[in-house]
């Protein structure tokens, strides 16, 4: 046996004052609690209680994401009667720590969130001085996986319907560009041509954002060179509307230091800005698209510059946003997609001050 005052002694001997009025709360309880509230730091459905082994236990320690399971502070539980969170009261409480002190338990229990029945999954395990649990909210898990079902039915949905239209759709393209190269056609025959090529090219940029953002991301952050991906998705931009009076200048280093990134997500971002700075650019007559990236400290920047009508700032505001009525430009998908790989890579997008035209920034860690 440790000799007093040894580890022993000190995890089941110290106490500390508690937070409640009057009692004490074994410091080796709350400690635990702290440390489960680290470990599950990120979970947005799971939190940590542990209460005392009192006649009448309270809340000792509340950790983790204890305003979404419970709809209050930790500050606020704590001293709290622990039975005020069950819907069997404080004889459920003491059952529970019966349980907990022959092993480890798992319990489904009905809690309450602000008075309102919630399903909860508790894992439960005894400590010195009384009980702690990890509590997660199974409301919140439900939602998360309907979600993420109905995500993948959405991708499956895009994908077939791209599948469905683009086939028939390169047909066509491939007819009006070549109505178009041809010499013979009348000036409005040759102007009529001219639009229906433009509204192919607009259709094809629909499907590919709404592709896109149907498509749930599998970020694979690797060390690489951004110089590569950012220069193919330019390249393949530009050949694609190399007819349409649009000049693309590629602007990058020779080489930069090997960062994380996901070089499939990173081409995706840039081709989205890229034909969407086209198509602005057709707007006003063709002209020269911008990009270029810079090294910046503990980051790098890509930049996307188009000749296009300046958007208003309301329009800027709201162009990250999915679905928003008045998108800036495109779907309303395409600059969403951009910004959730921006996130994807700790950085962001965001619409530069320009005197002419439109400017798109993301940045991404180093």
């Amino acid at each position: 046996m440790s000799a007093p005052g040894g580890p022993i002694g000190r995890l089941t001997d110290a106490v500390a004052p508690s937070p409640y009025n009057g009692g004490v709360a074994s410091k080796p309880l709350v400690q635990l609690c702290d440390d489960l509230g680290r470990f599950i730091g990120a979970a947005h459905d799971t939190c940590a209680l542990a209460w005392d082994s009192g006649q009448s236990p309270v809340i000792a320690a509340a950790r983790g994401a204890v305003d979404r399971v419970f709809n209050a502070s930790a500050d606020s539980l704590e001293g709290v009667p622990a039975g005020t969170l069950f819907t069997g009261g404080e004889r459920a409480v003491r059952d529970l720590a019966h349980a907990a002190a022959s092993g480890h338990v798992e319990e489904h229990r009905t809690l309450l969130r602000a008075g309102q029945p919630f399903p909860a999954q508790l894992l439960l395990s005894s400590a010195p001085g009384g009980v702690v649990a990890l509590v997660r909210d199974l409301a919140a898990s439900h939602g998360v996986v309907d979600a993420a079902l109905r995500a993948d039915d959405l991708a499956r949905f895009a994908s077939l319907v791209a599948h469905e239209v683009r086939n028939p759709l390169s047909a066509v393209k491939i007819a009006l560009q070549t109505l178009e190269r041809h010499g013979t056609l009348a000036t409005n025959d040759l102007r009529r041509t001219s639009i229906a090529l433009r509204e192919v090219l607009n259709i094809e940029l629909l499907l590919n954002e709404v592709l896109e953002f149907a498509r749930p991301p599998t970020v694979t952050l690797i060390p690489g060179d951004p110089v590569t991906p950012v220069r193919d998705a330019v390249e393949g931009v530009g050949a694609e509307w190399q007819t349409r009076g649009i000049v693309f200048r590629c602007t990058v280093p020779e080489r930069m230091t090997p960062v994380a990134i996901d070089p499939v997500r990173v081409r995706t971002a840039v081709k989205i800005l890229c034909r969407q700075a086209a198509v602005a650019a057709e707007e006003v007559g063709g002209g020269l698209v911008d990009v270029a990236v810079e090294v910046q400290d503990g980051r790098w920047e890509l930049t996307v510059r188009d000749p296009g009508r300046p958007l208003p700032r309301d329009q800027r505001d709201k162009a990250f946003v999915p679905f928003t009525p008045n998108r800036a430009r495109g779907t309303g998908l395409g600059l969403a997609v951009v910004a959730r790989i921006a996130r994807e890579h700790r950085g962001e997008a965001r619409f530069l001050e320009a005197r002419d035209g439109n400017v798109i920034s993301v940045t991404f860690a180093a």
